[in-house]
């Protein structure tokens, strides 16, 4: 069995703070400051295509034109994502 790549685990840890924070916008800067104060990847083209990851694989959804463009988590209607 092969272990999650980087990639993977941080798309993973990411979508595990964003459910933990589900009424918040989520844009590339905010998530470049967080991950500044975390030891992230702090390259806005990473955040960039972290988001947009997460919103393809339907689990946030994109919003706003794309030079201001924020994500919100997708949830059920049982209030769970």
């Amino acid at each position: 069995m092969s272990t999650p790549s980087n990639h993977e685990t941080r798309l993973a840890e990411l979508l595990d703070l964003i459910r933990a924070h589900p009424d918040q916008l989520w844009s590339a800067g905010r998530l470049q400051k967080l991950r500044r104060r975390t030891g992230g990847p702090t390259q806005r083209g990473t955040a960039r295509r972290d988001l947009a990851e997460l919103a393809r694989r339907g689990h946030l959804t994109a919003n706003g034109p794309a030079d201001g463009r924020f994500y919100t988590l997708n949830t059920r209607k049982d209030g769970r994502s």
